[in-house]
């Protein structure tokens, strides 16, 4: 494989640029139109960021506001990373949805959130050794 990307679908896309211009993330504008934008996560993962009308295009029927099952998981090289990231997130209007992990605890440390679209961002990063299956 290639390269990565992820559509989620989004209610504003001027909203939404600002949002993730707040995280410090940037935007390919390659693939960016009047109701699609987009956030680079690395040089090969790119999540997509559709508004309704476009989104509809993707899937079969009405896509929904916001998927619960799903979260969209980045790593950072440390703590302090993770702490910037998710504070930045807090500050542009995100939501923590941060859970207590203790069996993940031991070997990583991590946060949780709630865009401005209703998508869940977990920004983490290993601290330890993972535990042997």
């Amino acid at each position: 494989m290639k390269n990565t990307y992820i559509n989620l679908p989004i209610r504003n896309v001027a909203e939404t640029d600002a949002f993730f211009a707040a995280l410090g993330m940037t935007k390919d504008i390659r693939f960016a139109s009047e109701d699609t934008t987009n956030t680079k996560i690395n040089d090969n993962t790119i999540v997509m960021l559709l508004e309704d009308s476009r989104m509809k295009t993707f899937v079969d029927g009405d896509p929904t506001p916001v998927n619960y099952n799903l979260t969209v998981a980045v790593q950072f090289d440390s703590k302090d990373e993770v702490d910037a990231f998710f504070g930045k997130a807090i500050e542009a209007g995100a939501t923590d949805t941060t859970k207590p992990s203790p069996e993940s605890e031991a070997f990583m440390y991590g946060k949780a959130f709630r865009d401005i679209n209703g998508h869940i961002w977990e920004p983490f990063t290993f601290f330890g050794e993972m535990p042997k299956a």
